[in-house]
């Protein structure tokens, strides 16, 4: 009878990164509905495809930094699951919080590429960037409750690799508040932070790839 529960346990951190995985594919997929595909010019003036597609520079940007911030949070979300061997209903809640504003993340995308050059694009960035403020915010809390319930939820780590990345979680949110106030004083500058912080965290990972 333990055992049959244990198993049960055991499955639902696997049924959460399943889970998980759906959500953060369907997000990642619904990006690149914020990239539109032009009307068909009445006057078939020449050239006017290529200026349509050369004007739509700021959404590919959006594009690329949001698809980047999504696919190395969900990278680092299987990587912290694969670390745990139960789960319980608090954590499975908690997670699913974390998984609203990656849901929302096209919303605030396509909105940025429409008002890049636009007086008020300090606001539209200011979401951009808040969304992954409101990931990275869940992602510690998840974590916060998986080193506090370690026993139970089957964490075997010592203190000292624990408190590493517990730092790093840390990290990332200050990082990503600091983008977001750059947001309200130089939108593009809140953007080239955001795509900094994509490659600072992905090379990391890269190398230990490689190694």
């Amino acid at each position: 009878m333990n055992l049959r529960r244990e198993s049960s346990q055991g499955r639902d951190a696997s049924r959460i990164e399943s889970f998980s995985d759906n959500v953060f594919a369907i997000a990642l997929t619904l990006l690149v509905l914020t990239i539109k595909v032009p009307a068909v010019s009445q006057n078939d003036q020449p050239g006017y495809l290529v200026e349509y597609l050369r004007s739509e520079w700021p959404a590919y940007l959006t594009y690329v930094v949001s698809f980047l911030t999504v696919l190395l949070m969900w990278i680092n979300h299987h990587v912290m699951f694969q670390r745990i061997q139960k789960a319980d209903h608090a954590l499975m809640f908690l997670n699913g919080l974390m998984l609203l504003p990656v849901t929302l993340v096209s919303f605030p995308t396509a909105l940025l590429a429409v008002f890049f050059s636009h007086p008020q694009a300090r606001y539209a960035a200011a979401l951009f960037s808040g969304s992954y403020v409101m990931i990275a915010g869940f992602y510690y809390l998840v974590w916060a409750y998986i080193t506090r319930m370690n026993f139970r939820l089957g964490v075997k780590e010592d203190a000292v690799s624990l408190k590493r990345s517990t730092k790093k979680i840390q990290l990332v949110f200050g990082l990503y508040v600091g983008a977001f106030c750059v947001a309200f004083i130089h939108p593009v500058g809140c953007i080239v932070a955001c795509l900094l912080l994509c490659v600072y965290f992905a090379l990391p990972q890269l190398r230990n790839s490689a190694g």
